[in-house]
């Protein structure tokens, strides 16, 4: 009896170990099968949404970011994006490369936001010799007349302060401003409304030295509401107030314009040859070009130079090399028409990763910066921490860069290099930045020749241009 009950035991025994022997080895098959799965879905997680902050870094360092500022922008963008091809195509004039050199004397012109919290660009932090003028921005109409809050007001008399600084500083008040262009309407409708603006431009001159108003109005005759005439009305006020400034012996002051790019847009709401009588210079802004919405959805060069090889046509005039010809060819002089250039870029999310070259399709904004808009300090960030290499196109004379499904236009010191020579070489009246606040204005990109230091990109044009004077004709 006790040999049968041990020959249990050892058979129970024995039953044992098979069983945790099989179970053992059920156990590592299943870790070889679940691991590498579970190391591939957490690596696909960080990669593509999950852990996003390993991928697109923290930024609120540049309030570029911010709402605030991406709204004055937007309206602008999505204009640019839906036009109809103008004219007969056939009747486009051509606009080649100009290789003479003139050494001129060049305006660098810089529009500052006003910063919507701590993180943004300060006052203090702007560098007094860094620009000729410095365009504050953004004052609406209210009332058919100049209109800022006093939070605002505040920054105006600060930025005014650093001409104790540079006494050849000049400031100007940009009104307007894209998304913020509503009540310039019913300003310039009549006679009396304008000067009632203008006796307005005189007090803010007068009150808070400032040397001038930008008038960002986007766009006269896009909204006509019933009044057809808003483009004249808008040339009979440049040519009452040069009226007003000519009366000025003690307080004279700069009239500018910031004026769309597009050859369309020009047409539709600018008298230029008059314009042209009227106006110190106009801004052009040559940036937006190329940006997602549903009749583009690919992506696209924010501010090329020069067309592609492959664009024809209406495509191939949507550049900064045709627009700024396409303002001399209306009435504009030369030395009137200074060149915006954009320290932001666009951002688009690619609908097969594979797929990354210029012009391929996107489903809408990338993940980076808001509403497809990103600042220089942003993207540089995003490049380093992914160690991503820009392509650059020789074609356009611009970079881009994607990762993944993030695909992003942008201009960097090379790009600006390039587009800086072209106005010395075509002897234009200077460069116009858009913006300080999006250039990285706390020097934490190490990346390119001026890497780590403050205003990198707007340096770069400043060091191009050379010779700069407030007062350039």
């Amino acid at each position: 009896m006790f040999s049968e009950d041990h020959n249990r035991y050892l058979l129970l025994q024995q039953n044992q170990r098979r069983s945790c022997l099989v179970e053992k080895k059920t156990f590592l098959i299943l870790i070889c099968l679940i691991l590498p799965i579970t190391l591939f879905c957490a690596t696909y997680m960080i990669l593509f949404g999950i852990y996003e902050k390993l991928v697109y870094p923290k930024s609120t360092l540049n309030g570029f970011n911010t709402k605030e500022v991406i709204t004055q922008n937007l309206h602008r963008a999505t204009l640019y994006n839906n036009l109809k091809p103008f004219h007969n195509l056939s009747d486009i004039p051509e606009f080649g490369h100009t290789d003479a050199v003139d050494d001129n004397v060049f305006r660098l012109v810089c529009y500052y936001n006003f910063p919507s919290d701590s993180y943004s660009l300060q006052v203090k932090d702007i560098d007094p010799f860094l620009c000729t003028h410095i365009n504050v921005a953004f004052a609406s109409v209210h009332n058919n007349s100049i209109n800022l809050n006093e939070v605002h007001l505040g920054y105006l008399q600060e930025v005014v302060k650093l001409k104790d600084t540079n006494k050849n500083l000049k400031i100007l008040l940009s009104i307007g401003g894209s998304g913020n262009s509503d009540d310039f309407p019913e300003m310039v409708k009549n006679h009396t409304n304008r000067k009632t603006f203008i006796q307005s431009i005189l007090y803010y001159v007068k009150t808070y030295g400032i040397d001038g108003i930008d008038l960002d109005w986007e766009f006269p005759s896009e909204y006509p509401d019933g009044d057809k005439n808003q483009r004249m009305h808008f040339t009979q006020l440049l040519a009452e107030i040069r009226k007003n400034i000519s009366r000025q012996k003690n307080f004279p002051y700069l009239l500018t314009a910031a004026v769309a790019a597009p050859a369309a847009l020009v047409d539709a709401y600018y008298d230029v040859s008059y314009m042209n009588d009227y106006v110190d210079f106009v801004n052009v802004m040559n940036y937006d070009f190329h940006f997602f919405t549903t009749t583009t959805p690919f992506t696209g060069i924010n501010s090329p130079l020069y067309p592609l090889s492959s664009e024809k046509m209406f495509m191939s005039t949507l550049n900064i090399n045709y627009s700024s010809h396409y303002w001399n060819y209306k009435g504009m002089e030369k030395s009137k028409i200074v060149v915006g250039l954009p320290t932001y870029g666009h951002t688009y999310r690619l609908l097969n990763p594979r797929n990354h070259e210029i012009y391929s399709p996107a489903s809408g904004y990338g993940k980076l910066g808001f509403n497809g808009f990103a600042s220089y300090y942003q993207i540089c960030n995003f490049l380093q921490v992914n160690h991503i290499t820009p392509v650059f196109d020789m074609e356009v004379l611009s970079p881009y860069a994607s990762k993944y499904y993030e695909w992003i236009s942008f201009d960097d010191e090379q790009s600006l290099t390039y587009k800086t020579e072209f106005i010395k070489n075509n002897q234009f009246g200077g460069a116009m930045i858009y913006c300080l606040n999006s250039d990285d204005f706390k020097g934490s990109c190490t990346m390119g020749f001026s890497g780590g230091l403050k205003f990198p990109l707007i340096s770069t044009v400043k060091s191009v241009l050379g010779r700069t004077d407030p007062g350039a004709v």
